[in-house]
């Protein structure tokens, strides 16, 4: 890696000859690779007269530096004609990301909706297994399926101080008192990473997510149909038509409050 100008093997190999250097090497023998100014041709082949020679200038090198205990030129010289071709790879895909086009807006909005959709997921998933590790919450893990991912509060992630963390924003259609509601799952699906002796267990830990600090700020997403009537926003109900209301299918109210035992 000396060699080429590379302390790390993520750094960057350097440029190949250039055609009028390769013509000189290998119809004249004149120039080609030397210690000095070594360099690799990384063609559609890696077995050139100028990588054949550059492997001899490197074991050259490798046995006259005192460092290493073999002495086989020939042995090193095979080795490094072999690693050669692994190096050709490598410039060549180094090649193609310099020359990549940076992904256009659309693909970075539908990367970062499908990492929304992800996290709420994810979610979603953890709060149902929060549900079943109580039972006074296992009864309302059908109503957690009901309300999707879509029926989770998005996020947003953002850095500070070194510490990544997802700021929470609210549905407009969704009733804010079911914020508090839910997040009591979230409490109960921690205690399921900790062991008998109150020991982080080893694997990924919950996000960190903080609800916005910006006021009245509400996200405009779909709202799911099916849902008890108090999950829903009374002021955004009102917004409804008749036809929209019959669509969203509302059902029974049912109580937004937790047992003492579960709140324990």
């Amino acid at each position: 890696m000396i060699m080429l100008g590379r302390e790390t093997k993520n750094d960057p190999l350097p440029p190949p000859p250039d055609g009028d250097e390769i013509v000189q090497f290998v119809t004249v023998k004149r120039g080609g690779p030397s210690v000095e100014n070594f360099r690799l041709e990384f063609g559609k082949t890696h077995l050139t007269p100028w990588n054949k020679k550059a492997a001899k200038v490197f074991a050259r090198s490798f046995i006259e530096s005192g460092q290493y205990a073999s002495d086989d030129k020939e042995a090193i010289e095979t080795s490094f004609r072999t690693h050669i071709k692994t190096l050709c790879s490598h410039y060549r895909a180094q090649v193609r990301a310099a020359n990549a086009m940076p992904p256009s807006q659309q693909t970075i909005d539908s990367r970062q909706a499908a990492a929304r959709r992800a996290r709420r997921k994810t979610l979603l998933d953890h709060r149902i297994t929060g549900a079943y590790c109580h039972e006074d919450l296992v009864n309302y893990r059908n109503i957690l399926r009901d309300m999707g991912p879509d029926g989770m509060s998005g996020d947003e992630s953002d850095a500070r101080d070194g510490v990544k963390r997802y700021i929470i924003f609210l549905e407009e259609w969704r009733n804010p008192e079911v914020a508090p509601w839910i997040r009591v799952f979230d409490r109960i699906f921690m205690t399921t990473k900790f062991s008998q002796v109150n020991r982080p267990k080893r694997g990924n830990w919950p996000r960190i997510r903080v609800p916005t600090t910006q006021r009245n700020v509400r996200r405009t997403g779909n709202p799911v149909p099916g849902l008890p009537r108090n999950f829903y926003n009374e002021a955004w109900l009102c917004t409804l038509d008749v036809d929209e209301l019959e669509a969203l299918n509302v059902q029974q109210p049912v109580p937004l409050v937790h047992s003492e035992a579960v709140l324990w």
